[in-house]
């Protein structure tokens, strides 16, 4: 039986490989990204701006908002590594993002959607996770599912995604 990762609980979902060679990558990204659009489209925008989680860097609160301009930021670190890696450089390095600290990097990144109403950050995340597929299916799937570039290519896409899908499914239902 093959698992549903629009529907199956998320533990389940992470438990899977996604990486193996059996998998179709596309296929799983565009479930997962189905599901927390889904999820997104079940929170009214009203509530958009409230506290869900808190922050594991030390700021305020994290909110719908929060979360969803989190994983458009992060779809932009991706797509400009990709776009730095096909011009020929590395992949990047945990150090390239205050020193490691990625809590710390989070924090920084609030200030590019602090003043963005829920529409314009649901937009953002929509452009910018939309570019972030079409460059990355330019890239072979050996290429994706090698050491170096997993990391960039499956965290900004449906691993990125399953990480804060506990905490919006969550305020979905609340």
């Amino acid at each position: 039986m093959t698992l549903d990762l629009g529907t199956a609980p998320l533990a389940e979902v992470r438990a899977l490989d996604l990486r193996a060679a059996d998998r179709d990558l596309w296929a799983d990204e565009a479930a997962v990204w189905t599901r927390l659009t889904d999820v997104l489209d079940r929170i009214p925008y009203a509530r958009w701006g409230e506290p869900i989680a808190p922050s594991d860097g030390g700021g305020a609160p994290w909110s719908v908002r929060d979360h969803a301009g989190h994983l458009a930021a992060w779809s932009e670190e991706g797509s400009a590594a990709i776009g730095r890696v096909l011009a020929g450089a590395p992949w990047p390095r945990d150090e390239d993002f205050a020193g490691g600290d990625f809590d710390a990097f989070n924090e920084t990144q609030r200030a590019g959607w602090a003043r963005d109403d829920a529409a314009a950050v649901r937009a953002h995340l929509d452009d910018a996770h939309g570019r972030l597929v079409a460059l990355a299916k330019t890239l072979p799937l050996e290429v994706i599912r090698g050491e170096e570039a997993w990391t960039w290519v499956f965290l900004t896409l449906h691993g990125h995604a399953l990480d804060h899908l506990a905490v919006l499914e969550s305020a979905a239902v609340s």
